[in-house]
């Protein structure tokens, strides 16, 4: 889910006002692409558009809105140069939109989709008075040819909210229904994580593994056979995108996961590691089959996948020392940071594209050790 949401519900529900900061449109170089999203409110801000001091300057205006009671959605342009002490040199547009009760029938509509896992987008009327904001899904049913729309309007805005939806990533721009006018909409999409990683394992590695990835833009379901195996104190490794799973059918879980899931084999045992690599590449469709060890391991492995029928081309999908190369170091802690590096580079990618692991006759990587037995 998004964390930016969230914020808005919760604040609603506390009777505490905010404003959302949104990168409704980028040129050149920019810190954040459009579709970033700041929650600002009287002493405090959750999410980043940038940093440095265009962020500064857009928390400022953002609490001075909240001071004077703002309730008029507006958008400012920021080039980076010396005006803002950065030298980015592109331009961005940051939409400001107050948050207050009356936003409460929308937020928990875009709270819904999230919840559920659904791409969802919205259309805000710059300038509009009261503020007026439409959430809908991909199949747009809700947006209609009323409250100012127009018959011209909901065509435009439906085909940009549409490519919007089709993409992998968050995104967001500026639209107007009226040639030759100035921006008057905001269109903000949001989907859901690209990446869809299913972690087996609660040991040392694997909860080191899941502290940094339930802070990446990605989907995770974490899986353990043992009774009590996450930790007690889980809020560092659970979050609304982490789902934890205690099962002693694992083998179910590779079955149930969605096609183009990323799999990650770390578990307590080399029997079920071979268990869950053979399922995993018998589906055919992993996006990323990983599994931490050494290329004996990896040799090991690929000697019984071959007694067991396994193909080649399967075999070679077996990724095994994991995590990016160059990074040294046996830590948990360090491990965990390059099998997330490695697992960044398959955004934008098709399950189908990753190309098949070089197996050499090198020494062990440094990160990448024989299993531990947590």
């Amino acid at each position: 889910m998004k964390p930016w949401i969230e914020d808005l519900a919760a604040r609603i529900e506390s009777d505490r006002p905010a404003v959302l900061v949104t990168v409704a449109a980028a040129r050149g170089s920019t810190p954040r692409a459009p579709g970033a999203h700041m929650v600002v409110g009287p002493q405090d801000s959750t999410g980043s558009i940038g940093g440095g001091q265009l962020e500064l300057r857009a928390i400022e205006l953002a609490r001075a809105m909240i001071a004077d009671a703002a309730v008029r959605p507006c958008v400012h342009r920021f080039p980076l140069g010396a005006s803002v002490g950065q030298c980015c040199g592109g331009v961005m547009e940051l939409a400001f939109e107050p948050i207050g009760a009356d936003a409460g029938e929308w937020v928990n509509a875009a709270l819904a989709h999230a919840k559920a896992g659904r791409p969802w987008a919205r259309i805000v009327a710059i300038g509009a008075t009261p503020a007026r904001t439409r959430v809908f899904d991909t199949q747009l049913h809700t947006l209609h040819a009323h409250d100012g729309y127009g018959e011209d309007g909901v065509r435009v805005l439906a085909e940009r909210a549409a490519n919007l939806l089709a993409g992998h990533a968050d995104g967001a721009l500026l639209a107007n229904t009226r040639p030759g006018g100035d921006a008057d909409w905001l269109v903000d999409a949001s989907v859901p994580p690209e990446l869809h990683v299913v972690l087996f394992g609660a040991g040392h590695v694997g909860c080191a593994v899941a502290r940094v990835l339930a802070r990446l833009p990605l989907r995770l379901t974490w899986i353990d056979t043992r009774e009590g195996a996450f930790p007690a104190d889980s809020t560092t490794e659970r979050t609304s995108c982490t789902d934890c799973r205690s099962t002693d059918t694992p083998l179910a879980e590779v079955t149930d996961a969605p096609a183009g899931a990323v799999f990650l084999v770390m578990t307590h045992s080399h029997a079920l590691d071979f268990d869950l690599v053979r399922a995993i590449l018998d589906r055919g469709d992993a996006r990323f089959c990983g599994m931490i060890g050494s290329h004996a391991k990896h040799e090991n492995f690929a000697q019984r996948l071959r007694a067991r029928g396994c193909s080649e081309a399967a075999i070679a999908r077996l990724h095994c020392p994991i995590g990016a190369p160059g990074i040294i170091g046996k830590e948990p802690e360090v491990i965990a940071i390059a099998v997330a590096a490695e697992l960044l580079q398959l955004r934008g990618t098709r399950f189908d594209a990753r190309p098949a692991q070089r197996r050499t006759e090198a020494a062990p990587s440094p990160n990448s050790p024989e299993p531990p037995h947590p």
